[in-house]
This record gives C-alpha cells, structure tokens and sequence, in this order.
C-alpha cells in the first residue's frame, strides 16, 4: 500500500515558519494519524500497562530514608526496577532517563536484562507535568545524584533520546566522579533535524494534535495482540513517535520540545565551550540507530562525537544495526552486554603496568613498515666504546641496560626531528640490538584514538610501549625500572620551523631530572641528525596564524591558556598550540656534502650520567645535571653533523647501488638479547659502510 494513500487528519506544512525545513511528508505522518484513529486501545496498552502492579517497584525520592531535606523536586520520581532490592550498596547503580515521556515505559524489555549487573532506577514524570523546566530537572537528578555519591555509590547514567542530552548535562558537571555514561540516539542540536523546526510554537502545537489522536480517547480496558494492533504499534514504531506520542496525548510535547530539548540543548552548548582538560567527561558510549523520519540519529552522534573525544579518554561509538528507530523497545538489542563490552564497565587501562613484550609476528610486522624508511636513509647507531668512553663505536652496546643495571632504570634523553621520523628506527635497533623496548612518550595527539578505529600508527605505538608523555606517565615508568625514550622538545622539534634544523627547544622546568634523580635513573644522552635535511621548510602554520592577525579583519591569536594542577608537563610544548611546517621535497638527492633528498640518518649515545647521587629535592643540583645532559646532546649533534661529511655513502645513487646489490640475497636479522633472542627479523636489510669512526675524535 502506498505511503500517499493515507490520508493526514491535521496535515502539517513542510516548512518552518522560520523557514527551516522539517524532513517530515505529511504523507508518512499520516500513518501515525490513521493507526490512531483506528487502534487506540493499542495504544493505551502500551503506554500504561507497563505500570501494572508487580511491574516496578515505586520508591518515592523524597520518601527514601536520609533523603536531602529541603530540594525542591517537583513531581520528579526515581524508581527502582523491581528485583534489584538484594542488590547490595557495592553493586553499581545505573539511572535511566527516558525520552521525552519520561516514563521510561518503553525500555521495559531492557530492565531485566540490566538488572543482572546493576542496581537499575528509573527517573520519572508524569506525562502532563509541564511545570518542570530543563533547569528544575537538572538541579533535581543532580540532588539524588549528589546523595548517591555521597554514599560511595558507582554510578552509571544511561540516557534515551532527550534523557541523554539531560544525562550529557549532568555529566559535565559530575565529571569523572561517575562510572560512566551511555547515550542512546541522543537528541541535540548538532544537526539540522526536524525537532529544530518543530520547536516553534505553531509547529509543535500542529505536531501535538496530530500525535494526540494516538492516545488521547484510550481507556483502560486491553485487548488481545491481533493484527490491527500489531500494525498500530509497529506504525509508531518505525516513525519513532512513541516517546512523541505519549507526551502529545498528555499535553506535555510543546513544552517538553521547548523547555527541555531547546533550553536544555543551549545550556549544555555552554558547558562544551568551556576548557575541556578542567570539566572531563567519564568514560562514554554513544550508541546511535540508522535515520528517523523526524530525527537524525546517526547525524547527530557523529556530530556530538569530536566534542565528547576531546573531554573523555575512552569513547566507544557503536552503531545499532537491526535495533530500529527506538533501539531500547527492541527486544534483540541486548543493551546489557554493550555496556559490558564498553569503556563504561571496563577497567581503565594501565599503558604502564599493563604492557606486554610484543610477539615475534608484531615485531616483523613493525618491522616492514619502518624498513620502507630504512631503506631510504640507511641509518646509523654509535655509542660509548666500553674501553675508552669519550670514543664512539658502530652498534647501541655502550648504552646500558636496565637488566645489566640490576633493575635500575635508563632515561633516553636527545632531540626530536621532523615529523619524529627518528622513533622508529630507534625502537627497532633497541628491540634488535639490545633485546630491550625503549618505551616512548608520546605527544598526546598521537596516542589518541579515533572512535572505534585503531589507525595503523596507533597501534604500533601502544604495540611496542609508547605511552602519552605525561609526569604521571614518566614516573610509572621509571618506577618501573623500564627503559624510557624522551624527547624534551616534543613537538616544537618535531614541527619546527625554517632555520631551525637540529636546535633544541627544551623547557625551562628540570622536572623530568629530578623524577629521574628520585629513582636513581641512568641517563643517557644522544643526538641525530639527517631527518631535517630530507625535505625544505618553508614556513609554519603559526607564523601564518600570527601574519593574518595583522589584518584589520583578522581576530587576533589567544593568549594561552594557564597550565592548570600541581605537575607541570615534561615539555612546555605541550602547553603551546602546534604549529605545522609547511614542506616542499629537496630538488636534489642527497651528496656527500651536502644536504638533499634521501639524506642518511645518524644516532650517536653518548655517556651515560648516572643520577644516583643526585638529590632528587636539591633543585641546584638537578639544574646542574639538567644543563649537563643538555650539553652533551648538543655535543652529539655537532660530532655527527661533523662526522657524516667523512661517509662516502651518505651520497643517495651511490649508496642504493651498493645496498641494492647487497641485499639481492634475501638476510635476517638476529634478536641478540631478551624475550626474543636467538629469532630471526627477515625484514632487515644490509647496510652501506659509513665513516672511519676510529680515525675521528671523541665529541
């Protein structure tokens, strides 16, 4: 039967009076029309029967023991689903707010299932109230909420529809100190769905008394499930009009579409705005079904998903396939299990403690994507020679180890190049030289997740212990007694501008010497050069930003934002908005002297500062360790800049003719220490000789 047979009993006009359009044919509304002029008792069933004695068991807020005296709650009732009152106080306690009913009658066949694993209540309204606004109802679930955490509850909140935009809001402003949060199609106003333009007035009052004809002559009286009332609830269903529905039938959708969904959405628009590292969010899923008739779904989580990324760690984005347009009313959603599964019951996860050596197939497979860089820039690793220190010799043997330490720990300490093309290399040469993980601290951009995708980069930095740099991190780290890689410069390194090959751009703090000097850390310094010389700079995006504020039109830059708490970061550059250098290839390929594509990539480790002695709480002296690894990693640089124009292969063409030939017979590479020792890395190609490093003088 065709969607334009049925007739419309109040039709609606396809635009706005602001002139928004709605997304919403008269003709597929008619079928919400026509199903309820036919199938009314239906629907009475649905809304009401749900509530039948033995259904829930009704507590009261303001009749509980110990409740808070004096909050003005209105006709805000919290319940709790029947069968949870053995629950004990440890069992975490998950609150749902429905949808614009705000009955919560139509997530009756999910209750069950969660009651297995949580403490479930329900917040309620009556569906006429239309007292309460969005501000009363957030002070009043904040209240009860405040109460329970008082109490040592773990509490989780699950929002439907609009209840996630009011769960969205409470948790802004509890942050962290609950479990988590699940929305569930939450509605915002991210996108340009059909509740905008139903929120004017003459728009929803047209909507109100199309919907209310689906319930406003119910009875009490039931009948047995036929197929007219199969196809009434299946009607409402496929639209997603039956949270809608029950509120239009009672009177309440024009004020619940104005006072809740729009105020509620300005007021959480504000919070988002402000500072996201100082109002986090808990760990969040956002569940999402396919597209609605009179809203977006998809388009909406989609939208909210980057403002939810910046404010919380861990965010699982799941879409809902087959669960239809109100997923919760669907009996084969299991809604229980993907909460169990999401970051919302996990445990959150320790980079640290919980890091694993990485598996012979994870290391070849590291392996080839850093041997396609390798086998452009040939790199070379010196290090202390044990009998004489100040020489340097080929291979990473003259950098200790934490085994070879007795568990102390070693702190890698040196520059960053472009584009941190030099970690890699590095990790690799550890693993395979020294049989040991260099754990890096990694920019926290690079470490972030996006949704549910593990990008490649990613996951070879968690894959081979990489962790975000923060003090937090490094003192685990070092606790631990691991190998760390640090790069004070961070990112302004990294992505530095013209002119600022191999300079270093440490910070002022000597924080990292003194959590370094506090566990008796070895540091070693070091140097590479050969990354900055691959490519032109041209300029950065900050000195872009900074000409364009010139212009009259133009707003001018912010000034940046204090550092907030107690620690201050390993680099100051983190502090700093990034800015990216703009890039153009070299012309040329790279000569013995001079700078050009394909240019050679040298390391050299110098000696090893051993902070055994050093107090931890003397700031003088950790200043004088500090300024000490500092020189020694400029040192470095200089020795190798020096060095590499007595290497007759550091021309390109010349050194791919030999490497080529070389590396005709397919070799590999023996792991010579730890878990791995004695395997064999097929992707690890010969290299081409380098300088005399006998006939040169020590740094």
């Amino acid at each position: 039967m065709a969607l334009a047979a049925f007739p419309v009993a109040s039709p609606l006009p396809t635009r706005s009076p602001l002139g928004q359009s709605w997304g919403c044919p008269g003709a597929v509304l008619g079928v919400a029309s026509v199903a309820a002029s036919l199938f009314q008792r239906r629907i009475q069933r649905g809304l009401r029967a749900t509530y039948a004695p033995g259904r829930l068991q009704s507590k009261s807020f303001a009749g509980q023991q110990g409740c808070i005296e004096g909050q003005e709650l209105g006709a805000l009732r919290f319940d709790q689903v029947s069968g949870n009152a053995s629950k004990s106080d440890d069992s975490t306690l998950l609150l749902y707010l429905p949808d614009l009913d705000f009955t919560g009658c139509f997530a009756e066949l999910q209750y069950p299932v969660l009651s297995a694993d949580f403490d479930v209540w329900l917040c309620q309204l009556p569906q006429a109230e239309t007292r309460t606004g969005f501000s009363e109802l957030l002070r009043a679930v904040t209240a009860w909420l405040e109460k329970q955490l008082s109490e040592g509850r773990n509490v989780v909140l699950l929002g439907d529809g609009f209840g996630g935009l009011l769960g969205l809001a409470l948790a802004l402003q509890f942050g962290r100190k609950l479990r988590g949060l699940a929305l569930v199609n939450p509605s915002t106003r991210l996108t340009k769905t059909s509740w905008n333009g139903l929120q004017t007035p003459a728009a929803s009052s047209a909507l109100q008394r199309l919907l209310s004809e689906v319930g406003k002559r119910a009875s009490d009286q039931t009948i047995d499930l036929d197929a007219s009332s199969l196809l009434s609830s299946t009607a409402l269903a496929a639209l997603g009009l039956r949270s809608a529905a029950s509120a239009a039938a009672a009177g309440s959708l024009a004020f619940r579409l104005r006072r809740w969904l729009r105020d509620g959405w300005e007021l959480v628009r504000c919070q988002l705005r402000r500072q996201a590292n100082r109002f986090p969010l808990p760990p969040v899923l956002l569940a999402y079904s396919g597209g609605d008739t009179l809203g977006a779904p998809r388009a909406e989580a989609l939208a909210l998903k980057p403002l939810l990324e910046a404010r919380c760690g861990r965010l699982k984005v799941q879409e809902l396939e087959g669960a239809g347009l109100e997923p919760l009313s669907n009996a084969s959603l299991d809604l229980a299990s993907l909460l169990r599964a999401s970051p919302v019951c996990q445990p959150r996860e320790d980079v640290v403690n919980d890091f694993t050596f990485p598996s012979l197939e994870a290391v070849e497979e590291g392996s080839e994507g850093v041997e396609r860089l390798a086998a452009v820039v040939s790199p070379i690793f010196c290090s202390c020679d044990g009998e004489a220190v100040s020489a340097r010799q080929f291979g990473l043997g003259g950098v200790p180890t934490p085994e070879e330490l007795n568990g102390r720990p070693v702190l890698l300490v040196g520059n960053h190049q472009l584009f941190g093309l030099d970690l890699g290399p590095l990790v690799r040469e550890f693993l395979l030289d020294r049989g040991v993980i260099a754990r890096g601290l990694a920019y926290p951009g690079a470490m972030r997740r996006r949704g549910n995708n593990q990008e490649a980069p990613t996951g070879q930095f968690r894959t081979f212990g990489a962790v975000t740099v923060s003090p937090r991190n490094i003192f685990k780290l070092l606790q631990k007694g691991e190998m760390v890689l640090l790069f004070p410069g961070g990112v302004k390194e990294a992505l530095h501008g013209p002119g600022d090959e191999y300079k270093l751009f440490w910070p002022t703090k000597t924080d990292f010497v003194r959590v370094a000097a506090r566990f008796n850390a070895v540091v070693v310094p070091f140097g590479g050069v050969g990354a900055d010389d691959n490519a032109q700079i041209l300029g950065t995006s900050g000195d872009l930003r900074e000409t364009l504020s010139t212009l009259p039109f133009m707003p001018r830059p912010r000034e940046e934002e204090e550092q907030q708490g107690g620690l201050m970061p390993v680099s100051e550059s983190l502090a700093e908005r990034p800015s990216f250098p703009f890039l153009a290839p070299q012309l040329r390929p790279a000569s013995s002297d001079a700078a050009g594509f394909g240019d050679r990539c040298y390391f050299s480790f110098g000696e090893p500062v051993d902070l055994q002695q050093v107090d931890s709480k003397d700031r003088a002296a950790c200043g004088e360790a500090y300024a000490q690894i500092q020189e020694a990693v400029r040192r470095e640089i200089a020795w190798l800049l020096e060095a590499r124009r007595k290497d007759p292969y550091r021309d390109l063409l010349r050194r791919q003719l030999y490497e080529r030939a070389a590396n005709l017979e397919t070799v590999s590479r023996r792991i010579s220490a730890g878990p791995l020792q004695g395997e064999m890395i097929r992707s690890y190609g010969r290299r081409a000789p380098s300088f005399p490093i006998d006939e040169l003088p020590p740094p």
